[in-house]
């Protein structure tokens, strides 16, 4: 599955976010895992996703204060959910707090996974991303 587009929804007053239907479309179950990701984003994670993530979440260990600490973020700002009835996930407060998520939400697909961004935090960092030629200088001429 690949996960693509852009999209921009809206927080209904309980918290629940629709997902575009083609979007929900790829995943296999109603079952998704919520979590914290990285650079101010929430991801959603399909379960097969989700278990490929721990495993690698885990693999950085707990002997150092960097695993440990990854292992503790992303574990702990987690959530397993469902699609309801009208395709929407529940998002938990403290992930809505962690990616700075009042109402206005965009909606990315990352090839393997989503990524719940607030519109001005996805627009600063946009903005302050690497230029798409400099991030390819890492292809090693795989294209």
């Amino acid at each position: 599955m690949a996960l693509l587009g852009t999209y921009n929804h809206t927080l209904d007053d309980k918290g629940r976010l629709t997902i575009p239907s083609k979007l929900r479309e790829q995943f296999k179950a109603n079952k998704v895992f919520i979590s914290l990701g990285f650079d101010g984003c929430i991801d959603v994670r399909s379960e097969d996703e989700w278990l490929k993530w721990i495993a690698k979440v885990a693999s950085t260990g707990q002997a150092t204060p960097e695993g440990r600490a990854l292992a503790r973020k992303v574990m702990s700002m987690s959530d397993e959910t469902t699609f309801d009835n009208a395709g929407r996930i529940k998002l938990t407060v403290i992930l809505q707090e962690k990616a700075q998520i009042s109402k206005d939400v965009v909606i990315i697909g990352n090839n393997d996974h989503l990524e719940l961004w607030d519109p001005i935090v996805w627009e600063k960092y946009i903005d302050g991303a690497p230029a798409m030629e400099d991030a390819a200088k890492n292809f090693e001429e795989k294209i």
